[in-house]
C-alpha cells in the first residue's frame, strides 16, 4: 500500500477514534461566557475564504496581571534526557522543542498577562516538598509533576484537588488525553491527567523500532500493512522474527555486542506486551470503582505468550538479564549500531537514534490475537508524570483557566513541533513510520493497577521474566490478597476526602 494511503487511512481512523470519545465536561461557571472564542464544532473563515478548523478554548477575556504560573516537576539523576522541557524556555535557541515552548508561552502571556516557572527536583524530593508545603497550607506551586510510580501516596493522603471542579477546563477538548481523563479517573473524581501541554509523557510511550535493511534482507512481508489490517499480533512478530538472530563472528553464540538479536528489550516488555495484548491489572465497574481484574483466562492466555517471546534467550535479548552491567546508554544503542531485528523502546529513544545509520521504522506494540479490535500503546509510569493541582491552590479558577488556555495553544505550537517537526521532520525515516506515531499517540493507555501498583502486583509482574516462572496462577495467588487490601484502602481513603 503507498504510504500517502496509509497515512490518510490512519489519520481517518485517528479522528474517528477521537469523535468517538464522548466525555462530560467541566462547568466554567461563568454562565456559558465565551467572549474571545470559537466553540469547538464551530470554524471560522478568514479573509481568503479558507476554512479556519482549529478549535478554540471556550475563555472569556482575562488579564492575570502579570501573574507567575508555578509548576514543580521531578527528575532522575542520570536521565539528562528526560529533564522537562515542556514548561518553560527562557529565549528561542533554534531548537524545535525550546521555540515551540519559548512561542506558546509568549503568546498565553500576550493574551492573558501570565508568565511561567518551573522548579525541577529529584523525584523523591518532589513528594515530601508537596507534602511539606500542603500541610502548610502554602499555595507554594500551581501544579505539581510527581512520577506517575511516586504518586501515590500524595493522591491518597488528600494533597491534590479533583480536576473535574477546576472551572474552565473542559476535558471533552482535543488537547486533554482523553484516554487519561476515561481511565486515571476514580470513583468519579480526576487527580492526575495528561495534557497537550507535556511531551514527557509522549515521550514515555511504548513502541517497536525494526531495522529496515534487515527485514528487507530477510524478507519480511509489509509490516505498516500488518498494522493496518490488524494482523500485527505477538504471535506473527515472533514468526517473523523466530530464527532471525545472526551470528556474525561465528563463535556459535549469539552475543548483542558482536551479533544480531532477533529482538531487543527488557522486562519493560513483560508490562507494555500485556497491556498492549488488552491485558489489566485493575479495571473499574459502572461506579468508577477499582477492582482487580487479573485473573481471567485471557489475561493468562496473553501471559504465556508474553513468556514464549521473554523466555526464549537465542531470540530475545533481556537487557536486565544479558547485560553485565546494566547501562542504558549502552544498550540503547544496540540496535542503531545494527544489532537488532526488532527493538522494544520508548519513543524518547527515537531522538537518541537521531545521528544513526540504521534506517529504521516504527510500529506499535503487538496485539494479543487478531480478534483484538484495537492497538494499545502503554504509557510508562516509571518515565513519565501528569498534571496534578495541590488542593491548596488559593483561586482554583485561575489554575484551571491557565491550564486549558495552555493545553489549547499547545496542540497547534507545541505538539506540531513535537510530532511533525522533531520526531517526525528530524528523526524517523518513511511517511509510514509518521502514521505509525499518529496511530500510536491515539491508543495510549494506562492502568490503574500499573499507576498505583496495588500490592506490588503490577511491578513484580515486570520482574517475572527474570525468573522464567509460567505459573500465572501461582504469581497471582500470591499477590491477590495484598493487592486487594491496598485497593481496599486506597479506596477508603480517597472516600475520607468527598
Amino acid at each position: 500500500m503507498k504510504a500517502a494511503l496509509l497515512k490518510r487511512i490512519l489519520s481517518i481512523s485517528l479522528a474517528i477514534l477521537l469523535l468517538g470519545v464522548t466525555l462530560v465536561s467541566c462547568s466554567d461557571g461563568t454562565g456559558g461566557q465565551t467572549a474571545d472564542t470559537t466553540s469547538a464544532g464551530q470554524s471560522a473563515s478568514d479573509d481568503t475564504g479558507e476554512v479556519d478548523t482549529r478549535v478554540y478554548p471556550e475563555l472569556p477575556d482575562m488579564d492575570f496581571d502579570g501573574y507567575t504560573f508555578k509548576v514543580l516537576h521531578w527528575y532522575v539523576t542520570g536521565w539528562d534526557h528526560r529533564m522537562n522541557k515542556d514548561i518553560f524556555a527562557e529565549v528561542e535557541t533554534g531548537d524545535p522543542i525550546n521555540d515551540a515552548v519559548y512561542k506558546r508561552n509568549s503568546i498565553i502571556n500576550d493574551k492573558y498577562n501570565v508568565n511561567f516557572s518551573i522548579q525541577n527536583e529529584p523525584h523523591n524530593e518532589v513528594i515530601s516538598m508537596t507534602q511539606k508545603f500542603v500541610n502548610a497550607g502554602e499555595d507554594a506551586y500551581d501544579v505539581v509533576y510527581a512520577r506517575m510510580v511516586d504518586v501515590t501516596s500524595l493522591l491518597t493522603g488528600g494533597y491534590f484537588l479533583d480536576l473535574n471542579t477546576l472551572p474552565y477546563v473542559d476535558f471533552s477538548k482535543p488537547w486533554w488525553d482523553h484516554n487519561s481523563v476515561e481511565r486515571l479517573s476514580v470513583l468519579g473524581k480526576l487527580y492526575l491527567v495528561a495534557s497537550d501541554i507535556n511531551i514527557i509523557d509522549k515521550d514515555a510511550t511504548a513502541a517497536i523500532a525494526f531495522n529496515k535493511q534487515y527485514a528487507a534482507e530477510e524478507q519480511l512481508p509489509n509490516l505498516y500493512e500488518l498494522v493496518e489490517n490488524g494482523t500485527w499480533t505477538m504471535d506473527k512478530m515472533m514468526s517473523l522474527y523466530k530464527g532471525k538472530s545472526r551470528d556474525l563472528n561465528g563463535d556459535g553464540q549469539i552475543d548483542a555486542d558482536n551479533d544480531v538479536y532477533a529482538f531487543l528489550g527488557k522486562h519493560d516488555v513483560a508490562a507494555s506486551f500485556f497491556l498492549g495484548g488488552g491485558g489489566s491489572f485493575v479495571s473499574k465497574d459502572e461506579n468508577d470503582e477499582p477492582y482487580l481484574s487479573f485473573e481471567s483466562e485471557r489475561n493468562y492466555n496473553i501471559a504465556q505468550k508474553i513468556f514464549d517471546i521473554m523466555y526464549d534467550e537465542h531470540h530475545f535479548y533481556n537487557q536486565h538479564l544479558m547485560q553485565k552491567t546494566i547501562d542504558d546508554y549502552a544498550f540503547e544503542q544496540l540496535f542503531p549500531n545494527g544489532h537488532g531485528l526488532f527493538y522494544w523502546m520508548r519513543l524518547d529513544n527515537v531522538t537518541t537514534m537521531r545521528a544513526s545509520e540504521t534506517d529504521f521504522g516504527i510500529l506499535p506494540i503487538p496485539k494479543y490475537d487478531e480478534a483484538q479490535t484495537r492497538y494499545y500503546s502503554m504509557v510508562s509510569v516509571h518515565t513519565s508524570g501528569l498534571i496534578t493541582v495541590p488542593k491548596t491552590a488559593q483561586d482554583p479558577g485561575r489554575t484551571g483557566f491557565i491550564l486549558e488556555a495552555l493545553s489549547a495553544e499547545s496542540k497547534y505550537t507545541l505538539i506540531p513541533a513535537y510530532i511533525e517537526v522533531a520526531l517526525k521532520g528530524k528523526y524517523v525515516r518513511d511517511n509510514e513510520s509518521e502514521a505509525m506515531l499518529d496511530l500510536i499517540f491515539a491508543t495510549r493507555t494506562y492502568d490503574l493497577g500499573d499507576v498505583f501498583n496495588f500490592g506490588s502486583l503490577a511491578g513484580d509482574w515486570i520482574g517475572i521474566a527474570g525468573t522464567g516462572n509460567r505459573d500465572v496462577a501461582s504469581f497471582y495467588a500470591r499477590h491477590e490478597k495484598a493487592a486487594q487490601k491496598a485497593i481496599d484502602k486506597f479506596i477508603e481513603q480517597l472516600q475520607k476526602y468527598e
